[in-house]
């Protein structure tokens, strides 16, 4: 059987931890979830397509 690898593991609990957040404290932890990480993903696609090579 294959291992899963870091970025997938990472993903998984990152989905995980936004599900038991949305149960505790209900769909508002959507929106701040969706507020903190559209930034931070937005900065990482920017970051990682300035520093690849064509």
């Amino acid at each position: 059987m294959d291992r899963i690898d870091g970025p997938t593991l990472f993903l998984i609990n990152i989905l995980l931890l936004l599900a038991i957040a949305v149960i505790v404290w209900g769909p508002g932890a959507l929106l701040v979830a969706a507020l903190i990480g559209a930034p931070l993903t937005l900065g990482a696609v920017v970051t990682l397509s300035l520093t690849a090579r064509a």
